[in-house]
């Protein structure tokens, strides 16, 4: 085993310690108006799953789908642990799916990406069976999955993306993305590498961008700065998503998302950045609903998000968005 691979793994068992350990207080069982089905394999390969929630009362009808792509810094992630955040999605009348992947260094670029997709290719081939409008879809994810979250937008406004990494997604002319969330997200590794920007000095940076490349970080630096390695970010171009991103206050990859607003900005991208702070300031916090200020980004990040799927959801009196028709009669 070389060094470089050795960091790799000796940095996705402390993180996957630290996340199990978040999973045990985050935990919560599954609320009673939800069916929830986990480890519905997309693949022969450990990781190749996703969990899904839908809710009971709405089986039967029509609803619009949430992917949710875990973080980790690309080497690491319990995709459980997300459950709590996700079911919240269930409960307002998405079908929802989260997606796990193959870690860095096991798998390096782009493969991750191909497990996303085939993924995502098992969803749709299933959306009749789980009753998805395939025309109304939001996907999101946080920190390193909210690089992919941003990388699957940047293949759908630009196709060409699929020949260059080799990618097979079969359902590529009916995917339809409406908007994309993402906490605290990573999204350009020519950034993150470039110690003039802020966000390069988050912690084990370089070791979470050599796992994932499979190159030394010295190697993967000077390619970023190619035209090959433009192809290790996502493109934001005038047909990506209304993008909904939350930074944190006490979170050094805040300056990513600053950036990444500014990108989305300049291709006149519909985007709100959500500020999370005290104790959700620190890193992808926001997704943690134990907290009152997590729960307001969750009703601002739906504020944001339904009116692109608006045929589903009404406003009521009380400023609440709930489920109400199934769209195809």
């Amino acid at each position: 085993m070389n060094k470089l691979y050795a960091r790799g793994i000796v940095g996705q068992y402390f993180y996957n310690f630290t996340e199990l350990l978040a999973y045990a207080v985050t935990y919560r069982p599954t609320p009673y108006e939800l069916v929830y089905t986990k480890k519905l394999k997309y693949g022969d390969e450990k990781f190749q799953y996703i969990n899904t929630y839908s809710r009971k009362d709405i089986l039967n009808k029509k609803k619009p789908l949430f992917i949710y792509i875990h973080g980790g810094g690309w080497i690491s992630g319990i995709t459980e642990m997300r459950n709590a955040y996700i079911s919240e999605w269930a409960k307002k009348g998405f079908f929802t799916a989260s997606v796990s992947y193959t870690y860095a260094p096991q798998k390096v670029f782009p493969g991750q990406l191909h497990e996303i997709f085939s993924a995502i290719d098992f969803i749709l081939d299933h959306a009749d069976e789980y009753n998805i409008d395939t025309e109304n879809i939001v996907i999101g994810g946080e920190s390193a999955g909210g690089y992919y979250v941003a990388y699957v937008a940047s293949c759908m406004t630009d196709k060409t993306i699929f020949d260059k990494l080799n990618i097979c997604f079969r359902h590529m002319d009916s995917f339809n993305i409406k908007a994309i969330v993402s906490h605290c997200g990573c999204y350009d590794l020519k950034r993150l590498t470039d110690p003039q920007k802020k966000q390069s000095r988050f912690p084990d940076m370089k070791m979470m961008i050599s796992s994932f490349s499979g190159m030394p970080y010295d190697k993967i630096k000077e390619l970023l700065n190619t035209k090959d390695g433009d192809l290790y970010s996502p493109q934001i171009n005038e047909h990506f998503p209304p993008s909904f991103i939350t930074w944190g206050d006490k979170d050094l990859l805040r300056y990513e998302a600053f950036d990444f607003a500014e990108s989305l900005r300049s291709n006149n991208v519909k985007y709100h950045l959500f500020k999370s702070d005290g104790i959700i300031g620190m890193h992808a916090w926001s997704i943690v609903l134990l907290f009152e200020k997590s729960r307001k980004c969750l009703a601002d990040t739906f504020d944001f998000v339904l009116p692109y799927v608006c045929d589903y959801f009404e406003k009521d009196k009380e400023n609440n968005w709930s489920f109400i028709r199934n769209k195809i009669i």
